[in-house]
């Protein structure tokens, strides 16, 4: 019988023993097409693909290179190599080794410059490559990165970089860029703590389908807290130039985020300033929570008779109070017995009787009336309770008549991660002729849906898409999302102009490319070759009927047995439409065509739809 337990005997065999590892280290491999559909398409952006280890690393990476202080910060020009080793395969996840002296008392005590130079690899990528896509498997296999799982990888490579630029730059501040501080005083007591993320974890308990971001950030960092205490203080002391907010379901049970994301985020309501008013407006919304509870009990009483066990189900009252109503009406309009019977009783006697059953069912549709009438109250004052509630929360939220209750810290979406696929990302438009985007004259700003599926022949696609969509997919696409807020002022930042060591490796990287592209075979070629295969072989006696219906298949030589002739190529294989028409189709935003869909209705291009936001957010 087989046993699993500590080894037992003093002797063992080493034949029946092998080496293994502690934990699985299965990894997906994520095959990559050929040369010519992994070129970058003229005005789109390049991108990088999603980690088989399904984090969201290498959309945070794109989201913030196409924020202007973030990309600055990134490309860290005060910390630089003075040549950036190149690797053919490196744009695939391969790491560069690169030789380095160092003194051994200093190995644990200095944070690695290796984290530095790899974003700097993929700022310098991301601006000038010819390729559609690259790879950060090189910077998530750093030290102190790869010993992460999941989304955790994001808050461990983010503390790993400021760590590295706060030892390394001569500028104190530039890792503040993504750095925030929360504190929390009670009585003379004060904890402080420092993130470059908020990790926003919503309970069961405290959603409600379709609430906001404010809303949601409500109920973490003041979790049934009324204000009443003026010496308890939540707040955030510092907030980061580019704000990186994660929100998750904490019963994940595949539903979607369905929260309400804004396009413009003030971060005022959540600054020390603004306490007192938020004091109080948290003791306004308790003392609404408490009266809205008064009314569900009040309404389960009216509504619900509850049985005297537990095995019991509840009754209707409403339904019950029908029933009985239904029942004396029927009873008032019963007289005497049916056929073939003999009443001793005369209509006479029954008339009282009658009466009464009428005067019964009277009063208990009357009480129904009520019942319902009173049942309709609570329902309304609740629902004024909700719209109270929903106007305290807007507080310090959207611009003001009142000075006091206007906001001034303004941060803009600049990115969405939902699905590990794909990655929402607006970006500055780049003039060109070639340009496939939304026609957008007064907006210099585009948004784009950037996507990976690599289980297709083609799998990158990019698509101009406009705001309400990014803000749609960021509700309902998944159970949880990454969001990238920038502050204005970091978008205003004039970008710096790539180094020259670093032009050299993205030059090399293209060079590279183009030697790949020279060695692959064309789409062009590929696809005459399969049309004259598919045209010369008539595949048609070797599909498959029904099997009643089947026939034999065709003899052709002593040679191959009756079997149809063996093709020499598996490209062969491959119908001419997939690897023509269809493909092309999916790689290419094709010129002059109208996107009625998307630019139908409001402003076009990466503006704010005011309009279509409005009708949207309101549902």
């Amino acid at each position: 019988m087989p046993y699993f337990g500590p080894v037992r005997s003093e002797y063992h065999d080493t034949k029946n023993w092998i080496m293994t590892t502690s934990k699985p280290t299965a990894k997906e491999i994520l095959l990559n097409p050929e040369p010519s559909f992994r070129r970058r398409l003229a005005g789109a952006p390049a991108f990088l693909r999603p980690s088989p280890a399904r984090h969201r690393l290498p959309g945070l990476i794109k989201i913030l290179h196409a924020v202007p202080a973030a990309r600055e910060a990134l490309l860290c020009c005060e910390c630089l190599q003075t040549k950036y080793d190149h690797h053919s395969e490196w744009w695939d996840g391969v790491p560069i080794q690169s030789a380095q002296i160092v003194h051994s008392e200093e190995v644990h005590e200095t944070p690695s410059q290796d984290v530095i130079y790899e974003c700097q690899r993929l700022m310098a990528f991301l601006d000038e490559t010819e390729r559609a896509y690259g790879s950060s498997e090189a910077l998530s296999a750093l030290p102190g990165i790869r010993e992460c799982n999941g989304d955790s990888v994001i808050r461990e490579f983010l503390d790993t970089w400021c760590d590295a630029v706060s030892c390394h730059s001569r500028s104190a501040s530039a890792a503040r860029i993504f750095q925030s501080r929360g504190i929390r005083r009670r009585g003379g007591d004060q904890d402080t703590e420092e993130t470059t993320w908020l990790d926003l974890s919503v309970s069961e308990s405290n959603f409600e389908s379709g609430q906001t971001l404010y809303e949601t950030m409500d109920s973490v960092l003041w979790p049934q807290w009324d204000g009443s205490d003026p010496e308890h203080e939540v707040f955030l002391n510092q907030v980061a130039d580019v704000f990186i907010v994660r929100i998750s379901r904490r019963d994940d049970t595949g539903k979607s985020l369905d929260i309400k994301v804004p396009p413009v985020w003030y971060s005022d309501r959540y600054l020390e300033s603004s306490q007192p008013r938020i004091r109080q407006t948290l003791a306004d919304k308790e003392a609404i929570r408490k009266e809205m509870a008064e009314l569900d009990a009040r309404k389960d009483k009216l509504s619900a008779l509850k049985g005297t066990t537990q095995r019991d189900k509840p009754v209707e009252i409403s339904r019950l109070l029908q029933i009985a109503q239904q029942h004396f009406e029927k009873s008032s309009t019963y007289r005497g017995t049916p056929q073939n019977h003999v009443s001793s009783v005369s209509e006479d006697d029954e008339s009282p009787k009658m009466e009464r059953y009428n005067r019964i069912a009277e009063e208990l549709k009357l009480l129904s009336e009520r019942v319902a009438r009173k049942l309709r109250t609570f329902e309304e004052s609740k629902n004024q309770a909700r719209e109270q509630l929903r106007e305290l929360s807007k507080l310090f939220t959207e611009p003001s008549d009142i000075p006091e209750e206007s906001p001034h810290d303004r941060y803009t979406l600049r990115g969405v991660c939902a699905d590990v696929n794909t990655v929402y990302v607006q970006e500055r438009i780049k003039s060109s002729p070639d340009n496939n985007l939304i026609d957008a004259p007064t907006n210099d700003w585009q948004w784009w849906k950037l996507t990976y599926d690599g289980h297709v022949a083609q799998p990158t696609s990019c698509d101009a898409i406009r705001e309400i969509e990014v803000l749609k997919a960021a509700r309902h696409e998944a159970s949880s999302a990454i969001l990238v807020y920038a502050r204005d002022g970091a978008m205003v930042v004039e970008e710096p102009d790539l180094p020259p060591q670093l032009k050299t490796f993205v030059q090399s990287d293209n060079q590279a490319f183009a030697a790949e592209l020279a060695l692959s075979p064309s789409p062009e070629s590929t696809t005459s070759a399969k049309r004259r295969a598919s045209e010369a072989i008539d595949l048609a006696p070797y599909q498959r009927s029904p099997p009643q219906d089947r026939q034999p298949p065709p003899y052709y030589s002593d040679d191959n047995f009756g079997r149809p002739p063996r093709k020499q190529s598996y490209d062969e294989y491959i119908p001419t439409t997939l690897r023509n028409d269809s493909m092309d189709s999916m790689m290419h935003v094709d010129e002059g065509v109208e996107m009625s869909e998307r630019d139908s209705g409001g402003e076009t291009g990466g503006g704010f739809d005011k309009e279509a936001w409005d009708t949207w957010y309101d549902e």
